[in-house]
């Protein structure tokens, strides 16, 4: 089979999420560093990935993948979406090395440096350049995003779906980044203080549903705390990004804020209330803390900028069935403003209106003791302020 040099100048140049673009095991990836004459590496405006630009008498610098398959050529057009993008030809230039597939015949040049001809990723259409972009300031948060996110891509090539659709990338890069958070999370105590010596095999794993939100199926052997595996079983989970909820509470007032809003959930299981009591709450986007979170979604919602927050913990709300993590929150606010009658907000673009009303302690823990409170957040929330509520006036007041 037929392979090709590859001029990478942007994110491919990383050879982990490299080795997952073209289905290698990451110890058989090797780049040489390479340079592009006549270009330099640009953002693409109002993007955080990069372009070439046309820039006579520089050079931008790249890597080069000296032999890529015909398959692992379809696998790069893949994930780089080959509706908006294709591999044309180019002369790159890269340190001389003597049986180098794909030299220059005429050799090294009186500078040292060797002309390779190469496949370079372009756009189809038009791209507008903005600043300047680097590799090495390529921030390593968003590197480990990509890596995760370039894996979930490559299964839904390897299904032989379609991940081109724009509004498939929020969700794909939404759980990504809730899988980086997870692993670099500290380990939480429990009863079981430690892993079971075998780790998980997963026989099998595939996506029938891939959107906003995913469905992800697997069939694997679960560990045992004794030791070795457990027969082969099937899992099916609810894949989605991590969540931030926040909880209003004036100290000065002694009272809460609680919102309510239709809700499709209640709706489907056929309940006739389908405006649950709620506290406010979103999705962490990729780029932002669980706390950022957590005050842009009490702007969005309810229009009060928190004065300090407390972490009120984080959980899993059904680990049977969902990857959501939920980061929760109390947060100092000052409630005096809101109307008697409450406060609508909510996003217009997200079809959301939500009431907000301001509720007193005591006439809150009431809705909770009846059930009034139908949302495990915040009835979680309302009952870790009980817990906290002295220690909370001593400090805020």
């Amino acid at each position: 089979m037929p392979s090709s040099a590859v001029f990478f100048y942007g994110s491919l140049r990383d050879e982990i999420l490299l080795s997952c673009v073209l289905g290698r095991d990451p110890a058989d990836v090797r780049l040489s560093p390479a340079r592009l004459p006549d270009h330099e590496v640009r953002a693409v405006e109002g993007q955080a990935f990069p372009c070439l630009a046309a820039a006579p008498g520089r050079e931008a610098p790249g890597a080069l993948l000296e032999a890529a398959s015909e398959e692992e050529l379809t696998r790069i057009l893949f994930f780089e979406d080959d509706e908006e993008f294709e591999l044309r030809p180019a002369t790159v230039r890269l340190d001389a090395r003597p049986g180098r597939e794909g030299a220059s015949p005429n050799g090294p040049g009186l500078d040292g440096m060797e002309e390779v001809e190469a496949l370079v990723c372009r756009p189809i259409g038009a791209i507008r350049p903005g600043g300047a972009w680097s590799y090495e300031a390529w921030p390593p948060s968003q590197r480990a995003r990509l890596r995760e996110a370039a894996r979930e891509v490559m299964r839904i090539y390897e299904a032989g779906a379609d991940w081109s659709d724009p509004a498939l990338w929020p969700g794909i890069e939404s759980r990504a980044a809730a899988r980086v958070r997870a692993a670099a999370a500290p380990r939480r105590g429990g009863l079981v203080r430690r892993d079971p010596p075998d780790a998980p095999r997963v026989e099998a794993h595939d996506h029938p549903h891939a959107g906003f939100h995913a469905v992800e199926r697997m069939r694997l052997r679960v560990p045992r705390l004794g030791g070795g595996l457990s027969d082969p079983a099937e899992r099916t989970v609810w894949a989605t990004g991590d969540a931030a909820i926040v909880l209003p509470y004036d100290p000065r007032l002694d009272a809460v804020l609680l919102a309510s809003q239709w809700r499709p959930g209640p709706f489907a299981r056929g309940d006739a209330q389908c405006w649950t009591v709620e506290a406010p709450a979103g999705r962490v986007d990729p780029d932002e803390t669980p706390e950022d979170a957590a005050r842009r979604e009490l702007r969005e919602e309810t229009g009060l900028a928190p004065h300090r927050l407390e972490a009120a913990g984080g959980w899993y709300p059904s680990p049977g069935s969902t990857t959501q993590f939920f980061y929760t929150f109390l947060a100092e606010a000052d409630l005096s403003g809101v109307p008697e009658t409450g406060a609508l907000g909510g996003l217009e673009t997200e079809a959301e209106e939500i009431l907000s009303r301001v509720v007193p302690f005591s006439a809150a823990m009431a809705m909770a003791d009846d059930g009034g409170v139908d949302c495990g957040p915040a009835l979680t929330l309302l009952l870790w302020l009980a817990r906290h509520r002295e220690r909370l006036r001593a400090l805020w007041l």
